[in-house]
């Protein structure tokens, strides 16, 4: 009974509530406190994480080749080196307003450009790790690397022949040209800033606003183009080629359109808007390439046909006819972009038939010489851009000649634009008179598998040195190696002996390939394509920083 009663007593009794409340309150604020130091400080420490993989994205990219290792050294010195998760995918960015910023790295996506980072490591708790395990902490970061060059491929253009370059520009262009070797030297020795042109040929089409991606899909006249040339000489202080290109655009037809996207390939730059200020169109191009670039797209693979008449010394008379191919699609004569971006010139085929007067115990004889040459496109991949200190940069081209074949025989010219198929070549009549007959047919063939790097420096740049890769067994006379390898089939009735003729026949020849050497080189050199060699050049690199992406 006074247990029962004491009991009754300590229920009635009030005294202390309070005390007793605020020390169950008490220990449910230290445990809400200790739970909000921790989430604090795991929201913290993934702050500084992400810190961290963006440092990390940012070495990766701009160590593309080592990424792994350079996103590990860097999180290691920011206190990051014990992690559950390091995954390093590597692949491409494009800046491309038209996509959504999480749609423009494709992983994988070669050439490499990109790195995307995902880092994971166990969280740093104080009081609940008694209770819970550590949360994993887990974020991802990308970096990206801006390097660009701009290069071209078959720009080679030393000494011209006024009658071979009028000759196939005017035939081009479905112009007759009158221009001087004089005029054409003045273009040669010119440049313009790709900029300038590309603004002025926005003038000339009336695309005062857009992109260059549009610009560039406008089939230009082929007289806007030289304008815009001859404008953008202007803006450079040239005004010698100003007025040589003026002129040449007087004579140019109105109704030849040059498909811009087969002379210039401007990479991620396409979707620039005209005008805006850009450190990768600030490189010059030279004028006589640029024009000899559009002639060719002009014509497409219409072939043209030339007479150069007793113009080459030695000989009674050279016709030539050339055809030039289309290039490959999304290449052109010039690119900007990054390493990845490929050109290659467009297959050309040429038919020369020169005539000479016979001597000897062929004299009075008019002898012809039939030779065919093909060449094959040729190659130029930019395979890294290179960034040191400052604005100095490197950059390193895979260039690859094409194969050069070549035969001395007849061909049918009508099938000679016909690329999709290769035209027979049969026994030439060299020498056809009532008692005598020479027919003869030769093959000879140049080519490299391999492409050969060559690498460009910024002092390289600025000297604009045109670096060339050549076939390994190059043949320095094709055509005097053609005629090593004469086959000749000779029908006599009554003359002397079969092989006095044979000496005979070439002996006369022999400086007749001598002569046909220097106009086969410089209608090569005219449409950018080489026996056995390919010429590149880089006009600009251009050296961003690595920077956080996506």
């Amino acid at each position: 009974m006074e247990l029962q009663r004491k009991l009754r007593a300590f229920r009635r009794d009030r005294r202390g509530a309070i005390g007793i409340l605020f020390a169950m309150f008490l220990m449910v604020a230290m445990g809400v406190c200790a739970l909000a130091i921790d989430v604090g400080s795991l929201y913290l420490e993934r702050r500084t994480a992400q810190g961290a993989a963006d440092l990390a994205a940012i070495a990766a990219a701009a160590n593309i080749d080592h990424a792994e290792a350079a996103a590990r050294a860097t999180l290691t010195a920011n206190g990051f080196g014990s992690l559950s998760t390091l995954a390093v995918v590597k692949g491409r960015y494009e800046v491309d307003r038209s996509v959504a910023h999480g749609l423009r790295f494709r992983a994988g996506g070669v050439p490499h450009n990109a790195v995307r980072l995902n880092v994971a490591f166990p969280g740093e708790t104080y009081f609940s790790k008694a209770l819970f395990a550590a949360p994993e902490i887990s974020v991802s970061a990308m970096g990206a690397v801006d390097a660009h060059a701009m290069f071209s491929i078959g720009s080679r253009l030393a000494a011209l022949r006024g009658g071979v370059v009028n000759g196939l520009l005017g035939a081009l262009l479905g112009a007759n040209l009158s221009l001087s070797v004089m005029d054409y030297n003045a273009l040669v020795d010119a440049d313009v800033s790709l900029a300038d042109f590309l603004s002025a040929l926005s003038t000339e089409v009336g695309l005062a606003a857009g992109t260059y991606d549009q610009l560039l899909a406008a089939d230009a006249k082929a007289g806007q183009v030289l304008r815009a040339t001859a404008e953008a000489a202007r803006r450079g202080g040239d005004t010698r080629a100003a007025q040589v290109l003026a002129s040449l655009a007087a004579q140019t037809p109105a109704s030849v359109t040059v498909p811009m996207r087969t002379i210039l390939n401007l990479g991620t730059l396409t979707n620039t808007s005209i005008g805006e200020p850009h450190a990768g169109l600030a490189a010059d191009v030279n004028v006589m390439s640029l024009v000899m670039a559009a002639a060719t797209a002009a014509n497409g693979t219409r072939q043209v046909s030339v007479n150069l008449g007793a113009s080459v010394p030695g000989l009674l008379g050279l016709t030539m006819d050339v055809a030039i191919g289309e290039r490959a699609q999304n290449s052109g004569w010039v690119a900007i972009g990054q390493a990845g971006a490929t050109l290659r010139t467009a297959q050309t085929r040429i038919r020369l038939l020169a005539e000479v007067g016979g001597s000897g115990l062929l004299a009075g004889v008019r002898i012809r010489l039939p030779v065919y040459v093909e060449i094959a496109s040729a190659e130029a991949r930019l395979e890294a851009v290179r960034c040191g200190a400052g604005a100095r940069g490197e950059a390193v081209v895979a260039a690859r000649p094409a194969v050069v074949r070549a035969w001395i025989g007849e061909i049918n010219p009508a099938g000679l634009s016909s690329f999709s198929s290769a035209p027979p070549v049969s026994y030439a009549s060299i020498v056809s008179i009532p008692l005598l007959s020479i027919s003869g047919k030769a093959y000879a063939e140049m080519s490299n598998a391999q492409a050969v790097p060559l690498t460009f420096d910024s002092d390289d740049v600025a000297r604009r040195t045109v670096k060339t890769a050549e076939v390994r067994d190059y043949l320095t006379s094709l055509t005097s190696s053609l005629l090593r390898s004469l086959d000749l089939h000779v029908s006599l009735i009554g003359l002397g002996s079969v092989g006095l003729l044979t000496n005979a026949l070439l002996g006369i020849l022999a400086p007749v390939t001598a002569a046909l050497d220097p106009v086969l080189a410089s209608v090569l050199d005219l449409v950018g394509v080489h026996l056995g060699e390919v010429d590149v050049q880089v006009h600009g690199i251009r050296c961003g920083n690595s920077v956080l992406a996506g």
